[in-house]
């Protein structure tokens, strides 16, 4: 009790106005009101770990906790699946912003793949994480952009039969001669030891899509395969362990400037796709780091170079004979230049080709194209040392589709490999690329407010479409008919993927891909669920390509080479999630077949 100037006695407000005990008061209310405020926030009906509703950070702990343990994302995000119960779940993997919806089913992926492209379209997360590099590639555009139409055409002879077989196979089966050579310089010196192969393997692949890209007259263009090849030719012997399963380290050839440039940019996605905030970590890491500093430069500067001499080749093709401007093109950027030439003719505008999209997507080709192909092959290498009753049946049918070639004592020329099918050998690289697992997820954005299996999802949504749980490695999820979309009950093809034994999803088996056909079994690429490359007018442009170099590779490896299996320390399958999946180690033990 107080009494005041007038005598009268009162009781004084513990929170008076001005008083401490207000502004402590008022400041705490603030504060819960903004943690409720960046709580959080789930789509009604969908369900996810209750755990992270009451945490800032959503289900970040976790998921850090788990990728610093296994250097894994994707087999965490597909176990909230599992964990829940549903095949349909939401994440909150980033601080303050929207859940994730997560899609484990390969029927609902690939229905909203194919026919609900207007409601789904291009990802704004995988946006950030690869948009800061190459912004203006296609593959950042919304299907219904004019750019990503126009830049798609600026692609689409590099697909042709014509180009696939006249330009890009020989490439590619010329780079896979020399890794051939490199390897049996490799068994000569390693004597039966283990060796790493996953930088052989990385680096053919990127001479094989250099060469396709620029052509490999060019005096700018080496590849490191072949300095590898001249490098270890001059080496009599190198010191080996004493145990046979020890590998023995190789030496390696530098490699050239212009070729590395691409290899770092690559790895520097793998720094920035875990993080919450990609696009500002990968520009800090553009401000900060010397390495890709330069390696963007030397980037810009070769393809600068090289489409300027490009021009000046269209240009010579044009003069000599103006009816078949065409002739003579023995490269992809030949080819695209050509395109948007036509193209620009058409629309009446100058051609974009000094343009920043086409610059971009020049780079998308080259990032793309080796670190997709290359982890499927680390992959294969792995697979088939682990299944020699696989490699043995692949051997013993390439043999025998190319028996002139195995009579003769050489290896099947490229126009054999293209014009004569080995059904087997199509079943075993595709089950090889679904047991690979190198695309783990495939995300689209919501355009517009859209249902998904009976739950309403706000536009803006992120979507993740998963290819590594229930419905390819493990049995699908009960699904009933009534949650499905319209488009999805209306397609012809919605009950053409239930014929594979779902208790034995997780083995590696190329039969599954053979089915009957005229008394014979032949390969089917339809016969089961698998979305690595993407379906629909987002699927991946490069597939073509990239089953024509695994075509060729893995007809090579398996002609020349037996893969044994190496010891189990160096033959787990941990991988590491980046913009692909990819082991965390390869190596090889190889033999001469025999």
């Amino acid at each position: 009790m107080q009494i005041d100037d007038d005598g009268v006695i009162y009781k004084p407000s513990i929170a008076s106005p001005g008083s401490p005990a207000l502004y402590a008061i008022s400041t705490t209310v603030a504060l819960y009101l903004v943690y409720r405020w960046l709580l959080p926030k789930p789509i009604p009906g969908i369900p996810f770990n209750k755990d992270a509703k009451s945490s800032l950070l959503g289900d970040i702990p976790s998921m850090v906790k788990h990728s610093m343990k296994t250097q894994e994302l994707h087999d965490w995000i597909v176990a909230q699946n599992v964990k829940l119960q549903s095949p349909i779940i939401q994440i909150f993997a980033r601080p303050f912003s929207k859940p994730w919806v997560v899609v484990a089913d390969y029927q609902e992926s690939r229905d909203v793949m194919l026919r609900r492209t207007k409601e789904f379209d291009r990802s704004y997360f995988w946006s950030e994480v690869s948009g800061s590099v190459m912004p203006e590639s296609h593959i950042f555009k919304r299907i219904s952009d004019d750019l990503f139409k126009r830049q798609r055409r600026w692609l689409q002879g590099l697909m042709s039969p014509g180009f696939q077989n006249n330009v890009a196979a020989a490439h590619i089966y010329n780079v896979c001669l020399d890794f051939m050579q490199l390897w049996e310089e490799k068994s000569r010196l390693a004597q039966g030891h283990p060796f790493a192969a996953a930088h052989d393997v990385y680096y053919v692949a990127l001479d094989a899509i250099w060469t396709i890209v620029f052509g490999p007259e060019s005096p700018d263009v080496q590849t490191t395969t072949r300095a590898q090849v001249e490098l270890l030719s001059a080496i009599k012997d190198l010191p080996l362990p004493q145990s046979k399963d020890a590998e023995v380290d190789m030496p390696r050839a530098p490699c050239p400037e212009t070729l590395q440039s691409i290899i770092d940019i690559t790895e520097s996605y793998e720094l920035t796709v875990k993080s919450p905030w990609p696009s500002i970590t990968h520009w800090i890491l553009r401000q900060t780091s010397s390495t890709y500093k330069k390696a963007f430069k030397i980037k810009e500067n070769f393809i600068e170079k090289e489409i300027a001499k490009a021009i000046q080749r269209f240009q010579s093709r044009s003069e000599g004979n103006s009816d078949i401007p065409t002739a003579n093109i023995k490269s992809a950027i030949d080819d695209m230049i050509d395109k948007e030439t036509t193209l620009a003719e058409k629309e009446h505008r100058q051609p974009e080709i000094m343009s920043r999209s086409f610059f971009d997507e020049i780079l998308t080709l080259l990032v793309a194209a080796h670190d997709t192909t290359g982890t499927v092959i680390t992959w294969a290498l792995k697979i088939l040392a682990d299944n020699p009753e696989v490699q043995d049946k692949l051997r013993a049918e390439l043999r025998a589709m190319y028996s002139e070639a195995y009579t003769e004592k050489r290896y099947p020329t490229v126009q054999e490999i293209n014009s004569i099918s080995s059904h087997y050998r199509d079943a075993a690289i595709e089950e090889i690329i679904r047991c690979s697992r190198t695309e783990s997820a495939l995300a689209r954005t919501a355009m517009v407010d859209v249902e998904l299996l009976g739950h309403r999802i706000p536009k803006g949504t992120e979507v993740f479409f998963m290819g590594n749980g229930p419905g390819y490695f493990s049995p699908a999820f009960e699904i009933k008919d009534s949650l499905r979309s319209q488009s999805y009950l209306s397609g012809q093809d919605k009950d053409k993927f239930s014929s594979w034994d779902p208790k034995h999803l997780e083995v590696f088996d190329p039969e599954r891909w053979l089915v009957e056909e005229n008394g014979q079994k032949v390969f089917n690429g339809t016969a089961g669920p698998l979305i690595t490359f993407g379906l629909g007018p987002r699927g991946c442009y490069g597939r073509k390509m990239a089953y024509s170099e695994l075509k060729i590779f893995i007809t090579l490896l398996i002609w020349n080479f037996e893969l044994h299996r190496c010891r189990e320390e160096l033959s787990g399958y941990k991988a590491v999630d980046k913009l692909v999946h990819a082991p965390q180690q390869c190596y090889v033990k190889i033999a001469k077949a025999l």
